[in-house]
């Protein structure tokens, strides 16, 4: 697949501008001209930003649009299939659009691993060696073959370490790796990561056994009984002993409270005049009661008589008021003047009785009131005193109901010490026993443990990418410089050069770079012209590495600090790779730099 025509307009300068490409280009023109331009509406149309921008952010992208709108659409040619697809993009501060013809491609199937960290070269060789080398294993390099005898390995691994049963050891490891499949580097990858994700975890379980064996607590200064249930009775003992001193206590001091009012009582009772007093109240209680009564029949009787004296007294008065005439004749009557003296006389009798009868009333209400303030008076004692009576019979009951004095001389509070002190040492015993229960097995499972990161640290190791990915990787390592080999000699012009990768085992002792005159030159020693076609180089392979059906290599100023001849043999030397390969790469390079010798692909921006 290659690029045939991209067309630009709104992004920086560009307005409706189309450019069409072969296979290897090369876009000329002054500083400001647009040639970057060019490059970054490939990158946008494919991956849909700039690289150096923010990803999915259409503020970021409008920042490179004057017009404030961007349109790119990238024809592309199928060769495989013969048949173009068509990519559009459309962003606006309102809409963003993605067309593509035929609407069935997916635009993610052709860009694949296009992606590479070679967007910006230097941040990709920046990277630490280790990185690197991974980097290449993984990604760039062939998988390599053969099989692998894995107890052989990790016997081998772990030949240094000292531990009492290595078959339980080995056995752990060939479970991890039972399940590793493919080529023998993609097994080596696949363990490598086993062991690592192992060796993750076993820390993490080390760490929390250890939480747990430090939140364990051990009672070294307890000295009391190992029997638990011996503690639990004795606690439950003084539990009950303790109810019973509170409850004795509680009544004692109710027994108090009876005790005192009995006191009272009697104290009172000997006030009143006690037994004797009380019985001669009562009787004058009786007696007042009786004169009460017989005072009042007497005030009755001399009530009716004194009513009926004055009827008689009142029906006299009316013939002695009618002047001695008679009702009938009303003339004067001998006999009625007679009967009026009689009368006269029998009122004055009856008066005089009326008097003496009043003064009797009297001195009977008289007598009545102090009958009655009597009876009241000594009804009030005898009440009292026969209160008092009773409610001392009710507290001598009261105080027979007094619970025995407990079997202890100890207070409530004594007592609670006791238990408090008690329960402190069944907290202690209970801690020492689970203690004693768990240590063993946690600390068994924390030996287990170390054990097996012990040998996964040296696994890990074996395993990395300066262990056997690298031993495995020699002959893929060998054939990469030699491909580089040939690509650098030619666009050099110079067989005497070799591409040369620096693959010890040690750590972070990988480098790449040229041998000249036996001398190996690493990368970052190159000159700015051999850093230049020794990348470009690199990068043909790393593209050609890539899974993407588009082989597309996409390079700004890259050719700035050679001279033309050098640019003239690296063109030939692009072309006749082409030719000389199935995998075809299609070229875009861009530049201030004159090239007479290339115009057959120059682009003039």
């Amino acid at each position: 697949m290659k690029i045939k025509s991209i067309y630009i307009d709104g992004l920086h300068n560009a307005v409706n501008k189309t450019y069409n490409f072969g296979d290897v280009n090369y876009i000329y023109g002054n500083n400001g001209i647009g040639k970057s331009t060019i490059l970054q509406a490939i990158q946008l149309a494919l991956l849909g930003y700039i690289p150096g921008t923010a990803k999915n952010s259409k503020e970021a992208l409008l920042r490179h649009s004057p017009k404030g709108k961007i349109e790119v659409t990238i024809s592309l040619t199928d060769t495989e299939n013969d048949s173009d697809i068509i990519v559009n993009r459309r962003i606006t501060t309102k809409t963003t659009e993605v067309n593509i013809i035929p609407s069935e491609v997916c635009i993610s199937d052709i860009i694949k691993d296009i992606e590479l960290p070679i967007f910006n070269f230097n941040e990709f060789v920046g990277q630490t060696a280790n990185k690197l080398k991974e980097y290449f294993i993984k990604n760039i390099l062939p998988t390599s073959d053969g099989a692998l005898n894995w107890k052989e390995i990790l016997t081998e691994a772990i030949s240094d370490c000292n531990f009492t049963d290595k078959d339980v050891i080995i056995k752990y490891g060939l479970d991890l790796v039972s399940d590793v499949e493919g080529g023998a580097l993609d097994q080596v990858i696949a363990a490598n990561t086993k062991f690592k994700d192992d060796q993750s975890f076993n820390k993490t379980e080390l760490q929390r056994l250890q939480h747990t064996i430090e939140s364990l607590i051990f009672y070294g200064d307890y000295t009391g009984t190992t029997n638990l249930d011996e503690l639990n009775t004795q606690i439950l003992s003084l539990g009950a002993l303790r109810d019973q001193v509170i409850k004795y206590d509680s009544a004692m001091a109710a027994r108090k409270s009876l005790d005192d009012e009995e006191t009272k009582l009697k104290q009172r009772f000997e006030q009143l005049g006690g037994n004797a007093a009380y019985l001669k109240e009562v009787e004058n209680t009786i007696a007042a009661d009786a004169k009460i009564r017989e005072l009042e029949a007497l005030i009755n009787a001399a009530n009716v008589e004194i009513s009926e004296l004055q009827l008689k007294e009142k029906s006299n008065n009316s013939v002695i008021n009618g002047g001695g005439l008679c009702p009938y004749t009303k003339s004067s009557c001998q006999t009625i003047t007679d009967k009026i003296a009689s009368l006269q006389a029998e009122n004055a009798i009856t008066s005089s009785h009326i008097a003496e009868l009043k003064a009797k009333l009297t001195g009977y209400n008289n007598d009545l009131y102090n009958a009655k303030s009597t009876k009241e008076k000594s009804a009030a004692v005898a009440t009292e005193s026969q209160y008092i009576l009773t409610r001392l019979s009710s507290l001598s009951e009261s105080k027979k109901d007094l619970p025995a004095k407990p079997n202890t001389e100890m207070t409530a509070f004594e007592i609670d010490q006791k238990i408090a002190a008690l329960t402190q040492d069944k907290e202690k015993l209970q801690a020492n026993i689970q203690y004693n229960a768990t240590i063993d097995n946690l600390t068994k499972m924390k030996y287990d443990l170390e054990l097996k990161n012990e040998a996964l640290a040296k696994w890990v190791k074996k395993t990395d990418t300066n262990g056997l990915q690298t031993t495995l990787m020699e002959t893929p390592f060998k054939d990469l410089a030699d491909t580089l080999t040939n690509l650098i000699q030619a666009m050099y012009d110079d067989s005497s050069i070799k591409a040369h990768f620096n693959i010890s085992t040690k750590a972070n002792s990988f480098s790449f770079g040229l041998i000249r005159n036996e001398i190996y030159i690493p990368y970052d020693l190159l000159s700015s012209g051999e850093k230049c076609l020794y990348t470009l180089a690199l990068m043909i392979c790393i593209t050609n590495a890539d899974k993407s059906p588009l082989k597309l290599l996409l390079c700004d100023d890259m050719f700035d600090h050679l001279d033309s001849k050098a640019i003239e043999s690296t063109f030939y030397t692009l072309m006749a790779y082409n030719k000389a390969t199935e995998k075809h790469i299609q070229f875009i390079f861009a530049g201030v730099k004159e090239c007479e010798n290339a115009k057959d692909i120059l682009i003039t921006v």
